[in-house]
């Protein structure tokens, strides 16, 4: 047996029987179906760290996905956001077992996740685990390939009975830009949280925890490149202040510009055109450009 774990947090008991291994990607991010150098060409400023750091560890990666195969069972441990959503499909589609098992709780702002959980929790969602059906796992395949092309339509428009993929959808339409404004769900709400200068972390718990996007699963460094975006370009929407040290020492705040984008009279997009992976869509100058409208819930081209 094979405990596949979605990122360090969690640590299951010593007395939970199998092997232990890690996923550490973050495949929200970055272009989907590439050589690891373009991959890792892309995403390393993004997390902060270099190609090379990145590249080893999705070699490390896929070589445990490789291994999976010599194991009678891998459990998957995985929560309920989008972040693990994405990183799930993906295992999916590419891990070979005879039996495959899902652990998959909720997220909520009192249980935020698996590393919060006890060690006698922790045994009981193991046995408690799901194994996925022939249909299931056929379902998870159909979703990562829909999520890695490089048309989104297909994907927004599935209706699956996989757990959490509708939310996982409608939480990935969110993030293209939206057809009143030109800004992401993230974006929008944290220029509306704006009012005041604040610091990062403070920022980004608000943020992270609202109601609305706590399911993203989105981590501190992917905010971080969202403030870096909104701060780029002759017109910026925010400024940071000590930019050059880490990010947990920014200071965030609005310029006037964002004040014009969050009414409706400047769009977004018309102060510096995007270029940003969302899944397999590649969103830049020259290539479709595809909107989030919420009104209709639809993605469209502009």
């Amino acid at each position: 047996m094979l405990h596949l774990l979605n990122g360090d947090a969690t640590v299951l008991p010593d007395d939970l029987p199998g092997e232990r291994a890690v996923w550490r990607d973050i495949l929200m991010e970055g272009p989907p179906n590439v050589d690891v150098e373009t991959r890792a060409t892309w995403l390393a400023p993004r997390l902060e760290v270099t190609p090379e750091a990145y590249a080893r560890g999705w070699c490390e990666g896929q070589a445990t996905v490789t291994r999976a195969k010599e194991h009678d069972e891998v459990v998957l441990w995985f929560e309920r956001d989008l972040f693990c959503a994405i990183n799930l499909w993906f295992l999916l589609a590419h891990v070979d077992v005879a039996r495959v098992s899902l652990v998959f709780p909720e997220v909520t702002n009192e249980a935020r996740g698996l590393g919060t959980f006890e060690p006698a929790r922790l045994l009981a969602l193991f046995e408690q685990r799901h194994t996925l059906t022939t249909d299931e796992l056929a379902e998870a395949r159909a979703l990562w390939l829909a999520y890695a092309a490089p048309e989104p339509t297909t994907l927004a428009r599935l209706e699956p009975s996989f757990p959490f993929a509708r939310a996982a959808i409608r939480l990935h339409c969110g993030r293209f830009p939206s057809v009143a404004h030109g800004l992401d769900e993230v974006e929008h709400a944290t220029l509306q949280a704006l009012s005041a200068a604040t610091e990062l972390p403070r920022l980004f718990v608000a943020i992270a925890r609202s109601v609305a996007l706590n399911r993203l699963g989105m981590g501190d460094l992917q905010f971080a490149a969202i403030l870096r975006d909104l701060a780029t370009g002759p017109t910026p929407l925010v400024n940071i202040e000590r930019h050059g040290e880490p990010s947990g020492r920014w200071r965030i705040s609005r310029t006037p510009a964002a004040i014009e984008v969050l009414s409706g009279r400047i769009d977004r997009l018309a102060l510096l055109p995007l270029d940003r992976w969302l899944g397999g869509v590649h969103l830049r100058p020259g290539a479709p450009l595809w909107r989030w409208d919420a009104d209709r819930s639809a993605l469209v081209v502009a």
